[in-house]
């Protein structure tokens, strides 16, 4: 699965980020330039990919 960040910024300027196809941390360390870029976070939403380890995304994949 190919790694993607996606960011929408509303009509009123906020800003989302959203990554798919990271395991654990490594959306966390991809997105850490742009959260800083943009401000302030006020809310996180963990996804059941942030909970997989390696293992079970390699497991996943095959």
């Amino acid at each position: 699965m190919s790694k993607i960040i996606e960011v929408t910024v509303s009509p009123k300027g906020e800003t989302t980020i959203q990554t798919k196809g990271f395991t654990g941390d490594q959306c966390r360390d991809a997105t850490r330039n742009l959260e800083a870029a943009l401000g302030v976070r006020t809310r996180e939403q963990l996804t059941d990919e942030f909970h997989a380890t390696a293992a079970n995304a390699q497991e996943a994949h095959q």
